[in-house]
């Protein structure tokens, strides 16, 4: 679960790697199947599958003209880390395009697989504080405009696409497509946080200095101390937080069970863990 911080010499290669997976998992399982997915350049399939253009020439076409549209409203510092992929991802794409395509013969498939393969590769690409730009420049944009997260403005965006691909080719195309975008989030999330991910864990306690022990002792997992009051009872308890590997979970049940079985015990996922102990903040 831990991780030091990436060293510079390490992100062009990582970034380089990406790109080259991401696209190899364009071209030959979603694009050799016909199988959507979300951004640019799931859009660039719509438009492949609709006018007959090639991918990679409508990832240039719009992808140029988005990075200026974003260097111009967000301004140099917020859009530099697009332009690798606004000008290499389609570059890359197109050298590929023949690389090893994969005729599985299944959609579904194709779905999964092409999701988690772009996910793993946008994922190095994030590792590497880069972006692809397209769409996501966009959404950043409209973020600003709105008061909204990204997040929100990406999955609008999506949300078109997957809606444009069942109207013209139905809903199972509409369905495809949305499972090869949650498959690319969850890859996405395994490449940043880790395949064992962490949990975020609450304990109010009588019993603060043996809780404490037991969170450094025997689960070496760091944890912060604030003292709190019930407010039904008045009394005064202790309320500790950490962060701790999913993988420790089942261990600190039994743990807080043996040192307070009173303890009110809050487990959460993690989505992301920054700082000392975890991921670098990049």
């Amino acid at each position: 679960m831990e991780r030091s911080p990436t060293p510079p010499v390490i992100r062009v290669p990582m970034l380089l790697l990406g790109i080259v997976i991401l696209s190899w998992g364009f071209n030959s399982l979603l694009l050799a199947n016909e199988v959507l997915i979300g951004g640019l350049p799931g859009f660039s399939i719509l438009v492949l599958k609709q006018f007959g253009m090639d991918p990679s020439v409508t990832q240039w076409a719009l992808g140029i003209p988005i990075f200026f549209i974003g260097w111009a409203f967000l301004g140099r510092r917020e859009i530099i880390n697009s332009l690798g992929g606004a000008l290499v991802l389609p570059l890359v794409i197109w050298l590929m395009r023949d690389v090893f395509p994969l005729q599985v013969g299944n959609q579904v498939l194709a779905a999964v697989f092409g999701g988690l393969t772009c996910g793993l590769g946008l994922g190095l690409i994030f590792r590497a504080n880069a972006t692809v730009g397209g769409f996501s420049i966009i959404a950043r944009i409209f973020s600003r405009w709105l008061g909204v997260p990204i997040s929100h403005c990406m999955l609008a965006i999506d949300g078109v696409i997957v809606l444009a691909a069942g109207s013209f080719f139905g809903a199972e195309a509409a369905m495809l497509a949305l499972l090869s975008v949650f498959s690319l989030s969850k890859a996405i999330d395994i490449v940043q946080t880790g395949v064992g991910g962490a949990k975020s864990v609450t304990i109010i306690t009588e019993n603060e200095e043996a809780m404490r022990e037991m969170l450094l002792q025997r689960l070496d997992s760091g944890a912060t101390v604030l003292k709190a009051t019930g407010a039904h009872s008045g009394d005064d308890r202790a309320f500790i937080v950490s962060v701790v590997p999913r993988a420790k979970v089942a261990r600190l049940r039994r743990n807080i069970k043996r040192v307070d079985p009173a303890a009110f015990t809050v487990i959460t996922d993690a989505s992301e863990v920054l700082g000392y102990g975890f991921q670098d903040h990049g």
